[in-house]
């Protein structure tokens, strides 16, 4: 038995020769892209990228190196992907999607493929087996800019900027002021709003399987301030107006501060899973100064001239009308792509996000004993995220093809943010008509009332009391159709 061993030995070292001889004695293979990366290219477009290969020993005769785009919606290897190895390589590359995607190079020969990459069998044959190189090459696919582009975005931010000056003429501080004369509120107010949901979005975020971009557009928007629109559903539902106009600006007002800080500390973390995009703080600070400088502008024309103050407040809604009717035809045609994007797991996330701000916003204001009122437009303020000004921050600060792709998650939630306040109104309004206090007529109630004190006091006391409980009763009655 122990004379086989170096005849073992003889025929490990022979099989070795001679797979070293099928794959020509091949080294470490290295390539090093001519080109510069991250390989940028439009959709449509189609881009040549060249490799410099370098071996360690000779070069192989009959070793193939084959690439493959790991995501191929988003680009593709058109012409031959599977070449021979020489010294220089080219291969062309087409953009199909907006996204971003590594280029992998595999190689027939084992001994190639150094260090950890993975070996895949393509039937028993081991010349049928590609091996992966360590190496990746990222490619960055991007939306060609139109015109129609152009026209939309600066839509956008004209209606945004309308939209902040209007709200800044609406403000009236001797409310704030009152408002603010009783702090505990606006107080929870903004803890929910720049503590609860940043965390919120940052859990959704760092946890599920979003590409970076969506990652930082759903946590970009869990940091907005509170949307205007909270004050109209605040009114219809039976919340408190004036705190909900006051945290509206204060949140607003912060965000020139808070937005940053949250991308600073957890928005790193939230793109720490391999990419290489950065958050550009200058340019997010800047479009923020920009967003916030019209509500001062709002403010000024308030205090100095409110005859034109009520005009702005007045000329909004047409606006706003006109500006939906935009969104829904040039809008959707110029951002068709969006649709692709709305995957299952990106509108779950939509709904829930809001839907989370809404309910534990108001079990915060529930455990700070807050009035019902009050736990109304603090869980109202707390859902409804200003997508507006998280769009045009998203749009306006990131590179491409991140800032088309990070607009989807304001977009997701706007969808489904209304659901449960348009619920919320109905049943509000059913309930007003279907469980009044008091009759209807008024004014036939007190019409009855004041013949039965004339047919029992004199017509000079009847003249006197009459009228004091009519309006009694219609204040109460009135009292009771707002509430």
């Amino acid at each position: 038995m122990k004379g086989l061993c170096p005849f073992r030995w003889f025929v490990t070292v022979l099989c070795g020769f001679l797979l070293h001889v099928r794959h020509g004695f091949a080294g470490t293979l290295k390539l090093d892209a001519l080109t510069e990366t991250p390989v940028l290219i439009d959709e449509s477009d189609v881009k040549s990228v060249v490799f410099n290969t370098t071996l360690d020993s000779a070069r192989p005769t009959s070793a193939f190196v084959h690439f493959v785009t790991e995501d191929p919606k988003i680009a593709e290897i058109t012409g031959k992907d599977v070449l021979p190895i020489t010294e220089n390589v080219t291969i062309q590359i087409r953009g199909l999607f907006l996204g971003q995607t590594y280029v992998k190079v595999l190689s027939n020969s084992s001994d190639l493929a150094s260090g950890n990459g993975s070996c895949l069998s393509k039937g028993s044959n081991s010349a049928n087996t590609w091996c992966e190189l360590d190496k990746k090459y990222e490619i960055i696919v991007s939306r060609k800019t139109r015109p129609i582009d152009t026209v939309f975005n600066v839509v956008v931010i004209c209606l945004v900027v309308v939209a902040n000056i209007a709200m800044g003429c609406k403000v009236e501080i001797p409310v704030v002021k009152e408002t603010m004369k009783r702090p505990i509120a606006p107080i929870t107010g903004l803890a929910s709003q720049f503590i609860l949901m940043p965390v919120i979005s940052f859990l959704f975020a760092y946890f599920i399987a979003f590409q970076p971009s969506l990652r930082l557009g759903f946590f970009a928007l869990g940091c907005s301030p509170g949307g205007s629109a909270s004050n109209i559903y605040s009114y219809l539902i039976g919340g408190d107006v004036s705190l909900s106009v006051t945290m509206t600006f204060i949140s607003t007002v912060a965000s020139l501060a808070l937005i940053p800080l949250w991308l600073f500390t957890l928005g790193t973390h939230v793109l720490a899973k391999g990419t290489n995009l950065k958050i550009p703080f200058t340019n997010i600070f800047v479009s923020l100064v920009g967003l916030v400088i019209p509500i001062a502008i709002g403010l000024i024309i308030q205090h100095k001239r409110p005859e034109w103050a009520k005009k702005l407040v007045k000329i909004i809604r047409p606006i706003t009308v006109i500006f939906l009717v935009f969104v829904f035809t040039v809008g959707v045609y110029a951002n068709w792509y969006i649709f692709r994007l709305l995957e299952p797991v990106v509108l779950i996330v939509g709904c829930l996000l809001p839907y989370c701000g809404f309910f534990f916003g108001g079990l915060v204001a529930f455990f700070a004993r807050q009035s019902k009122k009050n736990i109304i437009t603090i869980a109202i303020e707390t859902g409804i995220q200003n997508t507006g000004i998280a769009i045009v921050l998203l749009r306006f600060s990131l590179p491409a093809p991140a800032k088309d792709i990070s607009i989807v998650a304001p977009i997701a939630s706007a969808i489904f943010t209304p659901i449960p306040l348009v619920i919320a109104i109905l049943y509000v309004e059913i309930r007003k008509r279907c469980f009044k206090k008091y009759p209807v007529n008024t004014k036939a109630s007190c019409d009855d009332h004041a013949d039965m004190i004339g047919n029992s006091h004199n017509s000079s006391k009847a003249s006197s009391r009459a009228p004091v409980y009519e309006i009694a009763n219609s204040k109460d009655h009135g009292d009771t159709l707002e509430g």
